[in-house]
């Protein structure tokens, strides 16, 4: 039965990236990339988002105030799809290693969405992304990275590396901790994950075929930047987001 419901849902999925080529919103996301995203597209994109997490049978529950103002987001990071849930869910651009804008629907939708794509590995490429950061923060977009640098199992939260927490010391502006989870029974999702071994096709199709998959977003209170050592903010947020992410795999599932 999971390989059917993946294989309608997949179909869902290509019918509404068909109707979109069709009827133009394709060539208004693909709009987006030539320039920040205004308030109205940022609208627009996060309804994207949520169109896309329709098709492939994934409902968001979002707990805490949405940012108001430009800040860093920074939160644990599970899989491919933590993209597509919390784009939905902010208003945010993303800072994300560049082979993802590579990836076909979701890489299509993160250049739409204004993605901060670095190639990671080369000379200097940690302190060009903080000041992709600041400048986008000094535009007064709120940016999301995943600051433990890999994904996880969702048990548990990993340490958050300091450097890019200088774009915020920099350009002044707070720094929210937002926690994800993907319940179950088992406490995690076991679908859900993707690691460096796991493959991308295979990982889409094990989501497609889920029967009931819900993603958890909760967003903490703003720790002020201004004055702060990068790793002091780094320890603090990655703080918020573990006892978020223990506090909500203890609630009964």
């Amino acid at each position: 039965m999971s390989a059917w419901r993946a294989l309608r849902r997949a179909v869902r999925l290509l019918g509404l990236l068909a109707w979109a080529l069709r009827h133009g919103d394709a060539r208004h996301i693909a709009e987006l990339t030539a320039a920040p995203p205004e308030p109205a597209a940022d609208a627009r994109v996060r309804g994207w988002y949520r169109r896309v997490l329709d098709c492939i049978g994934v409902r968001v529950a979002v707990r805490g105030e949405s940012p108001r103002e430009p800040c860093l987001v920074v939160g644990n990071h599970i899989s491919w799809l933590d993209i597509l849930v919390l784009g939905s869910a902010l208003p945010v651009v993303f800072l994300s290693k560049s082979e993802i804008g590579r990836w076909p629907v979701i890489g299509r939708l993160a250049r739409a969405g204004g993605t901060l794509f670095i190639a990671r590995g080369r000379a200097g490429a940690a302190r060009r992304s903080v000041e992709e950061i600041a400048r986008a923060l000094g535009r007064g977009q709120s940016v999301l990275v995943f600051p433990e640098g890999t994904t996880g199992d969702g048990r548990r939260v990993g340490r958050f590396y300091p450097r890019l927490f200088a774009a915020a010391v920099e350009s002044g502006r707070p720094v929210r901790p937002v926690a994800l989870r993907y319940p179950h029974p088992q406490g995690v999702h076991p679908k859900v994950h993707y690691t460096g071994r796991d493959l991308l096709v295979p990982s889409v199709l094990r989501v497609l075929g889920c029967r009931d998959l819900t993603a958890e977003v909760r967003i903490g209170a703003p720790l002020a930047a201004a004055g702060r050592e990068r790793r002091e903010l780094a320890a603090a947020a990655r703080a918020a987001v573990a006892a978020a992410v223990a506090g909500e795999a203890r609630r009964p599932q």
